[in-house]
């Protein structure tokens, strides 16, 4: 053990320091009110889990993105029993390993300082502590490839075919999480067929880069052969590549943020919800219904079409993507990664933006004189300039981000070290006309890459305040939420959707005028805008103003045909004025539109208890519950039905789970102690329950009115 820990000491420590960075960072933004509620990317991949978990292992569809991520993120729900924290701290831990490949890496192609240095900035490197911590792909992604990157280095001078078959396969897992790193194979095959100096004959050097093809081929096919057994169709990984290609380039696009103009993206969209916008799209300009593959094609087409016939544009956009990847600002896409300073003193010394863009407007300086100083050896590190050079463009093709530049940042941190031990070297060695120049050169590399162009260099407040007001609401801390809202608005005055949410927030508190105000606001903002019609409906319902509700929620509809859940709205409203024919007409209008949805099942089951259509009733109860979760009120009138069939203990069942989620619920206490009553149990039981009610609201008439009759 002893030689072991000696023979592996650097290894050992720089992972130590790594977890250490990580464990104290974790810990920090638990404080963070996002931190249990994941949102955007993560929330899509830990749901995705959760139904792999929940017996859907293989899906019923084309995999939307790589699926290697979600599934390796199933096994760590499963084992920590779906505990956020614990997730998060396994993820750490892997994410600790990639320092010490770049430790490894470094030894390899450098010196045993040079992986030492590198090896210590990869464990400290804010960016990659920050994006290690959450539910997204480079958790996985960087330390695969930095695998396959040190297996290529050790096995360049073998002819072994098993060894280049693991290299490949290794590469091809990653692929699997992302596919974008495919378009390095090639580069990689050349570099193989020329490297290996080994074999001389040439159809035996010919014949490696194929082995390690088919490699990379193994995970990839594997994949493809799921799609193809779900779908029917050709799907290599999965069928994002062509959104992703298209919001990377059109008309509206900035480089920076998911922008087309086929589709509505707001700051509150979901990933299913942009999923179908994007498909609905597709099939409203081409007239007909697409597959997955199909709707993939009809976005690479258009993107194809735009850069023929926009060349310029193109060319422009492609140049600011190209500054985008090279500034040191950190472009945030999922959660603002300078805003997460506030929440951790420790990541407030390793990331920052004062004067520069620390740390990646001082490690890409340095590693350029790295890069010069080693150029000598350029034969022996072409595969390093492969994974940064080469890999570049995968990026500049689509969005620049943070997180989609992170990849590059590990062998950058190589000839960082190489640079600072350069400069180093010619200090000790007196050689002061060199230094003055590579100083020079350095300081000129520093001033223009903490600078601000286009766009780039200015964090997005009012996204920041918005989801943090997101976050709140799913707590069910409204008044916080409306807090962040209404800072969001600073910045954001006009934005209809932080209008709408902020209405309701407002609605939900019982604050009607001003929920009304802000609905009529989205409106003015946006004359198209279906939910703040709807959700002003909402109010006008809750004032008993039903007139007004009712054109409301016309006009949601009319702008918005598709919005199932103002047919719900409107039924609902129905139901209040008796008007029981057109409410179960809304309400089978609403599961056309939204086969999927359970609050329209629930809700015509409820409908039909009233009219004592019990079998129907039960029907669409059950209907529902296959599609989701009842909420409270479901559960309280599934119970109905079977108080109404004379099933009492099937009832008690429905209104304690009532009870079980909302423990303030007073109808399920108010029901539960009328089933008691009524079919003979105890008198006691029945008055626990209202005394119960009467605890929670003691001006509750019912609950007054039914316990004086039991007393009598």
């Amino acid at each position: 053990m002893q030689k072991f820990i000696r023979d592996n000491r650097w290894p050992l420590v720089i992972f130590l320091a790594a977890f250490f960075l990580r464990l104290v960072y974790l810990i920090q933004i638990k404080s963070n009110p996002a931190f249990s509620y994941p949102m955007v990317d993560e929330l899509w991949h830990l749901t995705w889990a959760r139904e792999i978990i929940g017996g859907n292992f293989w899906g019923d569809e084309a995999y939307f993105r790589g699926p290697l991520y979600p599934y390796l993120l199933a096994a760590f729900v499963g084992i920590t029993g779906d505990s956020i924290f614990w997730t998060r701290f396994i993820q750490i831990i892997i994410g600790s390993f990639s320092a010490v490949l770049v430790y490894l890496l470094g030894r390899q192609f450098f010196s045993k300082t040079v992986g030492i240095i590198a090896g210590f900035a990869c464990a400290a490197y804010g960016t990659l502590i920050f994006y290690e911590s959450m539910f997204l792909i480079p958790v996985i992604y960087i330390p695969l490839i930095l695998t396959a990157v040190y297996l290529l280095k050790k096995i360049e001078k073998s002819n072994r075919a098993i060894s280049w078959l693991t290299a490949g396969f290794v590469l091809g897992l990653a692929a699997t999480a992302r596919p974008n790193i495919l378009l390095l194979v090639p580069l990689i095959m050349i570099w193989a067929y020329f490297g290996i100096r080994a074999v001389r004959n040439d159809k035996r050097k010919f014949i490696i880069p194929v082995i390690y093809l088919l490699g990379v081929l193994i995970p990839v096919l594997a994949v493809t052969a799921r799609n193809l057994a779900v779908t029917g169709e050709f799907i290599l990984i999965s069928s994002q590549g062509g959104v992703n290609i298209y919001i990377g380039n059109n008309p509206d696009t900035d480089g920076l943020t998911m922008l087309m103009p086929e589709v509505r993206l707001d700051e509150s969209m979901s990933w299913k919800d942009f999923t179908g916008a994007t498909r609905e799209a597709a099939e409203a300009e081409t007239g007909t219904e697409l597959t997955a593959a199909g709707e993939s094609s009809f976005w690479t087409g258009k993107t194809i079409d735009f850069i023929v016939n926009n060349p310029g544009q193109f060319i422009g956009n492609t140049f600011k993507k190209v500054v985008y990847f090279l500034v040191g600002f950190e472009n945030s896409d999922n959660a603002d990664i300078y805003f997460t300073r506030n929440y951790s003193s420790l990541f407030s010394i390793l990331l920052w933006r004062k004067g520069i863009f620390f740390p990646f407007g001082l490690i890409l300086p340095l590693a350029v004189i790295g890069i010069f100083a080693s150029w000598k050896r350029r034969r022996e590190l072409i595969l390093l300039y492969i994974f940064i050079v080469g890999y570049i463009p995968t990026v500049v093709l689509f969005l620049v981000t943070a997180r989609h530049r992170l990849p590059v940042v590990p062998f950058l941190l190589m000839f960082f070290a190489a640079g600072i031990l350069f400069l180093t070297e010619t200090i000790k060695k007196k050689k002061w006309k060199r230094l003055a120049i590579n100083i020079i050169i350095l300081a000129v590399l520093i001033i223009l890459v903490n600078q601000t162009y286009f766009e780039i260099g200015f964090q997005n407040i009012s996204q920041i305040h918005f989801n943090q007001a997101l976050t709140y609401e799913r707590q069910g801390n409204l008044e916080k939420a409306e807090e962040e809202y209404i800072a969001a608005l600073e910045t954001n005055p006009l934005s209809p959707t932080i209008l709408n949410n902020l209405g309701y927030a407002q609605y939900r508190l019982k604050k009607y005028d001003e929920a009304l105000s802000n609905f009529r606001k989205a409106i003015n903002s946006d004359r198209t805008y279906a939910r703040a019609y709807n959700n002003a409906g909402l109010v006008l319902e809750a004032r008993q103003e039903y007139d007004g509700a009712e054109r409301f929620f016309k006009q949601a509809i009319a702008i918005n045909p598709e919005l199932y859940t103002t047919y719900i709205n409107l039924s609902n409203l129905y139901l209040i004025q008796g008007d029981l024919e057109k409410a179960e007409l809304g309400f089978k209008k609403s599961i056309e539109i939204a086969p999927d949805s359970a609050h329209a099942f629930f809700r015509l089951g409820s409908l039909y208890g009233r009219q004592k259509r019990f079998a129907e009733a039960t029907e669409m109860f059950d209907k529902g519950a296959q599609r989701g979760e009842p909420r409270p009120p479901d559960y309280v009138n599934w119970g109905n039905i079977y108080f109404g069939t004379r099933k009492p203990e099937e009832a008690i069942k429905m209104f304690r789970r009532a009870i079980e989620i909302d423990e303030s619920f007073e109808q399920a206490y108010l029901n539960l102690a009328l089933t008691f009553h009524t079919y003979g149990f105890p008198p006691d039981s029945a008055e626990k329950y209202l005394n119960k009610i009467l605890s929670i609201n003691p001006r509750n008439e019912a609950a007054l009115r039914f316990l004086n009759e039991i007393k009598k």
